[in-house]
């Protein structure tokens, strides 16, 4: 659990705004000497990996890193000539930061996956490289409406190209394919989340799906898509999302226009017949 902000930055004031609107404890420091960071850790009332550490300097991520804490990296556009290599994340400004965003930085950095969602019937994940064999085991299954091209590989290739996917489309983009599991057995179902479409002239964020087999006609992939959409609204703030299905998957078009989605174009793609949904938030 995140217990706070330790803020070693300059031109924070939007950021510490934000944090103190919602009630999440920071301690800024203005001398930057481990004393300072070991003060401001006693005063949040919590251990080195309770926090976060907003560094501007490689002077101070390096007294950070030290001491054991983890940081996160503005770019001031001041001192351009700071690397901030050590940081889990790097910040180009404070607008959209909030202590979701915080968490979610926190968590992947201890290793663990961000849960996006929780309905009546499932939870919905980021992945881990402990998820590896069933998601190949769901994709094996064939008919996808969501590929996943880093998978199928050699098994050192495939672990490190889901370290990325982790890495850097969790946390650079805070979105992707997430897992979707059943809450009664603990088993995983399905995935469902966004990434980036390239069918036509241009790229554009698309949601996908996909449920197992032995999981379908239980009405887990409307609650999952359901689920992510609301995420995809309320915490990712997208102004909407589309939607790519061949013209042939009659039960993924009967999903998506029942979700919302109003169909915008029909085109060919590589040989496949295909419709392009499009669903506005705002």
């Amino acid at each position: 659990m995140l217990k706070g902000l330790i803020i070693a930055a300059s031109k924070t004031e939007l950021l510490k705004e934000n944090l103190t609107k919602e009630g999440f404890p920071w301690i800024e420091i203005g001398k930057r000497e481990e004393e300072d960071f070991l003060q401001a850790l006693w005063m949040l009332k919590a251990d080195k990996k309770e926090v976060l550490c907003l560094v501007e300097t490689d002077q101070d991520e390096k007294t950070a890193l030290k001491l054991g804490l983890i940081c996160v990296g503005y770019l001031n556009p001041t001192i351009p000539e700071e690397n901030l290599s050590g940081c889990r994340i790097l910040l180009e400004g404070f607008q959209e930061i909030d202590h979701i965003f915080l968490q979610n930085v926190h968590t992947r950095a201890l290793g663990l996956p961000v849960q996006i969602a929780e309905t009546k019937r499932l939870l919905i994940r980021e992945m881990t490289l402990d998820d590896l064999d069933e998601v190949n085991a769901l994709y094996q299954e064939g008919d996808s409406a969501c590929p996943m091209p880093e998978l199928f590989l050699e098994r050192q290739e495939e672990e490190e190209k889901i370290k990325a996917y982790i890495a850097y489309m969790y946390g650079l983009y805070q979105f992707g394919m997430w897992v979707v599991i059943e809450k009664k057995s603990q088993k995983m179902v399905g995935r469902a989340g966004f990434g980036f479409a390239d069918y036509l002239n241009f790229s554009e964020i698309d949601m996908g799906y996909l449920i197992g087999r032995s999981y379908r006609r239980r009405g887990y992939a409307e609650e999952a898509c359901r689920a992510v959409l609301s995420y995809a609204n309320q915490i990712l703030d997208f102004p909407g999302v589309s939607a790519y299905i061949d013209r042939d998957n009659l039960i993924s078009l009967h999903l998506i226009e029942k979700l919302g989605f109003c169909r915008e174009r029909a085109f060919a793609y590589h040989g496949r017949n295909m419709y392009r949904y499009q669903l506005n938030f705002k």
